[in-house]
């Protein structure tokens, strides 16, 4: 395959996985509301998605899909506040909203401290996979 052919697959490879990362989503969504079925009957899915999403986010900073520039540590401390924002409204909506019983206050903490360290773990993995793809495509060019 020459370059054009190849730039013309990778394409296409990359709408159909997010066609079907979209409709992975869709028969979670379908199966909760239409269906009215808990949390548990599609959490493999759910596990599913999430770590094929990191898989992705990790490789495209490894092979330099994602450029990332030199941030600053105002723009990463940024960017992990509001990935902690994110998730903590997703487990209170998660625990509160779609299940019956709900958390009280200290446990929905204790969930929230688990969120922060779980964040602050896949950043830090993500700046280290930048990095070293850095350093990669640094060689690459040498």
């Amino acid at each position: 395959m020459d370059e054009r052919n190849k730039q013309v697959a990778y394409k296409v490879i990359v709408v159909m996985y997010f066609l079907t990362i979209i409709a992975m989503q869709g028969i979670v969504i379908y199966r909760q509301f239409a269906l009215g079925q808990e949390i548990g009957d599609f959490e493999d899915i759910a596990i599913i998605m999430t770590i094929n999403s990191l898989f992705l986010i990790s490789a495209l900073l490894y092979f330099g899909a994602i450029q990332i520039r030199r941030l600053s540590i105002k723009s990463i401390l940024l960017i992990y506040v509001v990935f902690i924002v994110l998730g903590s409204l997703f487990t209170y909506a998660k625990y509160n909203i779609f299940q019956s019983p709900g958390l009280s206050f200290e446990k929905l903490f204790d969930k929230l401290i688990i969120v922060i360290s779980i964040i602050g773990l896949i950043m830090g993995f993500w700046i280290l996979l930048s990095y070293l793809g850095k350093k990669r495509l640094e060689k690459e060019i040498e």
